[in-house]
């Protein structure tokens, strides 16, 4: 028998990647403690760089969910959230945006923000 009411320990692995859509949008972003969300879309040349970097640091971090947001087939929640720049990183913490970073990132630079914002 099991014992539901125990606090969850974060996991030890890297969870898959998520990508969003305005069906789960709200559901991960107030459920899951700790996340990033990269907001992007194909056609983005910074987006396209990134998207490796965000993949390879996603693996680092197996305590943060690591989301993806295509803001070209979302565009109801960019222009809720004011996406006005992609790539846009959002950091949340159970529920709250507490960082926004725009622009690609390099790796050490990512390292940094998710450091200083999840492990602070």
């Amino acid at each position: 028998m099991s014992n539901n009411s125990s606090p969850k320990s974060p996991p030890t692995e890297a969870q898959p990647i998520i990508h969003l859509t305005e069906d789960n949008f709200n559901t991960f972003t107030l459920q899951i403690p700790y996340l990033v969300i990269d907001f992007w879309a194909e056609w983005c040349g910074p987006c396209r760089f990134f998207a490796p970097i965000f993949e390879e640091i996603s693996l680092e971090y197996p305590e943060i969910q690591f989301c993806k947001c295509n803001t070209e087939e979302n565009r109801h929640i960019a222009a809720e959230l004011h996406i006005n720049v992609i790539p846009t990183l959002m950091f949340i913490k159970s529920g709250n945006v507490v960082h926004i970073s725009c622009g690609a990132l390099s790796r050490e630079k990512f390292r940094e923000e998710l450091n200083s914002v999840f492990r602070a």
